[in-house]
């Protein structure tokens, strides 16, 4: 699916999650071993394919009434060199709204999964020729819904990364290693502090 010279939201979202991470993973190609909750990830998206019942569901539940839904679509954005498939995109009163479920569990928002979906959310906007009106991320495993205005300032944040992104990609820039506690368990640490 990645086109040369295009970055995925994927990008984005290791890149805020820890930027020594998405270098070691999309500019060396370290590959990260799969782990249990990567595996149930895998497992539940080949499941969702199936699953757009679901969706409306959950859009119903929310009591948010849909006037069109897509799921599993391929977008790309060629002015900012994006590609994916975004989770669930869906119009209600005539205004476009991208939903990404995440299978894990959080009581808060993620900033990775905010702007991850923020950078789907710039692919759909010219995929649709729209503008998209909000982002929503649905954490499945504690039932935990959150949405956000798709403004001008965040839509703006996302532009800036993905430039980061291209800029990294194609300079090879290796970011200095911030420890935090997230590094404990973290299959790159061996990289960035010889564990």
């Amino acid at each position: 699916m990645e086109e040369e010279g295009y970055i995925t939201p994927i990008h984005i979202k290791d890149y805020i999650f820890c930027p020594s991470i998405f270098y070691y993973k999309h500019v060396l190609g370290i590959g990260e071993p799969l782990t249990e909750s990567m595996k149930e990830g895998v497992r539940e998206f080949i499941k969702d394919s199936m699953r757009y019942q679901e969706r409306e569901t959950l859009l119903n539940q929310r009591r948010i009434r849909v006037d069109k839904m897509l799921f599993g679509v391929t977008v790309s954005s060629r002015k900012h060199k994006v590609v994916g498939v975004v989770d669930t995109v869906y119009w209600s009163k005539g205004k476009l709204n991208v939903l990404e479920i995440k299978t894990t569990e959080s009581n808060k928002l993620f900033p990775d999964h905010l702007y991850q979906v923020a950078v789907y959310a710039l692919a759909v906007e010219e995929e649709f020729n729209q503008p998209v009106y909000k982002i929503i991320i649905f954490y499945k495993k504690s039932n935990n819904w959150f949405e956000k205005r798709f403004t001008n300032q965040m839509r703006n944040y996302s532009v800036k990364l993905v430039l980061r992104i291209h800029e990294i990609m194609e300079k090879g820039e290796v970011p200095e290693p911030r420890f935090s506690a997230k590094c404990r368990s973290c299959f790159y640490k061996r990289f960035c502090y010889g564990i």
